[in-house]
């Protein structure tokens, strides 16, 4: 009896001392070691991991309130990289990349809840910077995913060339984009790589002669827009009349 009693109270001593290393901070306010903090009214864990001087390092886990795993991360130790992994409740991978100082950098893949790619993008201090490669779902294969289209980043906002493909693999769209607005020319194109249509922008707009062929490549439309203004009728004909007496190429 004398030997069950002491085992207990050892076991409770035990369990004692491992409950007071958890969620302890120092005599400055700042987290140390285990750390866990559990959902509201619940002993199911929101998420755990150690701390150092109120920093996080090593392995942290992020769990929904059913339980499953929502994200691991890991931090390096002695620098602010950081390796995460995000998952759908089904237990698929939603999302990897890596955070500097926290905020998202260099290169991230994203996932559906089927496990396909769905894009892959460039990241610099949290804001999209260089190529967004965004790949089709519909019969995609794992060693070969489908491009839909290749989009270039500056500071979050379009800026650059922009190329979308047919599931074929073929060019469906191509153009560029300058600060968030499509500039320049804009072609489309028909599944067997005829031209389609050429737009021309300005400022974001519409601007210029919009050409539309058919499959044979014989021209069916030609409409002129000015900035973002559709001119037919008595105002194309005083337009194209202002700018030949200008000397103004009608696309500039």
């Amino acid at each position: 009896m004398l030997r069950y009693i002491l085992n207990l109270c050892f076991v409770f001593c035990v369990l004692f001392l491992g409950f007071s290393q958890v969620n302890k901070t120092d005599s400055h306010g700042k987290k140390q070691g285990v750390w866990k903090k559990f959902y509201p009214n619940t002993q199911v864990l929101q998420y755990e991991g150690q701390f150092l001087n109120n920093q996080p390092i090593g392995e942290f886990r992020y769990y929904y309130p059913s339980g499953k795993v929502k994200a691991v991360l890991q931090h390096e130790k002695n620098t602010k990289k950081t390796a995460a992994w995000f998952y759908f409740e089904n237990e698929q991978l939603m999302s990897e990349g890596n955070y500097l100082d926290m905020k998202k950098d260099a290169l991230w893949k994203n996932y559906s809840s089927q496990g396909f790619i769905i894009s892959k993008e460039t990241y610099q201090k949290d804001q999209l910077n260089g190529p967004r490669i965004s790949y089709y779902l519909e019969g995609q294969e794992e060693d070969a995913p489908k491009i839909l289209n290749v989009a270039i980043y500056k500071d979050s906002l379009l800026d650059g060339e922009f190329m979308a493909y047919f599931s074929n693999g073929k060019l469906m769209q191509s153009g560029k984009y300058q600060v968030g607005e499509k500039i320049g020319i804009w072609s489309t194109y028909y599944p067997n790589g005829t031209l389609n249509s050429a737009e021309r922008y300005k400022e974001g707009k519409l601007h210029g002669w919009i050409l539309s062929y058919d499959q044979e490549g014989n021209q069916i439309s030609k409409i002129l827009f000015n900035l973002g203004k559709k001119l037919s009728g008595e105002d194309l004909d005083k337009y194209l009349e202002n700018c030949t007496k200008k000397g103004i190429d009608p696309n500039e």
